[in-house]
């Protein structure tokens, strides 16, 4: 409807000869293909001193079983940039701030990337640093990645899992984030879950259930995405996977 409009034929005429024709898709006749992970290399040369490696592999759907054990590793990883959000506890015991940067004096920023989504998911770990050192920068974020193959201490773990049920819990303060929480799990769970029953999820996750999901995850193929000025050194797609297998 146009506001102040005495012709709605000729208003009509107008809107559709200015924007087209979108002609509706009738539900019963939408049909919507299952996508597919197939991974891939991809780099893009810049102007900058640094250089950003991601490697990242195919994650949990919303409804795997792993997925929680994705979302205790997320915060087992965790990011370095949680030392710079002033938040009690965030950097300190993530393993992106313990094993990269506070390790490696040529890391200059790490962190986790964790996505879920109806056919499939995401999971990698990011880092960045001087082009100078690049192939350093795939070094340890390799070794980081298939530490996650080996055992977890009980003290880790269960820090891990307050942190992520801390994070949940605190996002949940505001009844608008409550309400579209509740939109997002009737759409991936048909409203069968609620926030108490997903951090009891969480914690029954063991060490064994992130070394088993980090193994089938680091067993698929790899997407790498490499970004500065020192891309070619970098170790290929091929080199990865031979270095995880």
């Amino acid at each position: 409807m146009g506001s102040g409009v005495k012709n709605h034929s000729e208003f009509v005429n107008l809107a559709k000869e200015r924007l087209g024709e979108f002609l509706p898709v009738p539900e019963h006749q939408y049909q919507r293909s299952e996508s597919k992970y197939i991974g891939g290399e991809y780099r893009n040369w810049t102007e900058t001193p640094n250089t950003s490696i991601t490697v990242a592999f195919e994650g949990a759907n919303w409804n795997s079983g792993n997925q929680p054990a994705f979302q205790v590793m997320s915060a087992l990883l965790g990011s370095t940039d949680s030392l710079q959000r002033g938040r009690a506890g965030h950097g300190t015991i993530a393993r992106t701030v313990k094993h990269l940067a506070q390790e490696h004096s040529f890391v200059e920023r790490a962190y986790v990337t964790n996505a879920h989504f109806s056919d499939s998911g995401l999971f990698g770990l990011t880092v960045e640093g001087p082009g100078s050192h690049s192939t350093e920068l795939m070094e340890v974020l390799l070794e980081e990645l298939n530490e996650l193959r080996s055992g977890i201490s009980d003290e880790e773990l269960l820090t891990a899992k307050n942190r992520l049920k801390m994070n949940i819990l605190s996002e949940m303060e505001k009844r608008s984030d409550r309400l579209e929480e509740i939109g997002r799990n009737y759409l991936a769970f048909g409203g069968e879950l609620t926030f108490h029953q997903y951090c009891d999820r969480i914690d029954e996750i063991t060490s064994s259930d992130i070394n088993r999901a980090a193994d089938g995850m680091l067993s698929s193929k790899p997407t790498i995405l490499v970004q500065g000025s020192a891309i070619n050194v970098v170790p290929t797609i091929s080199d990865v996977q031979r270095q995880l297998s």
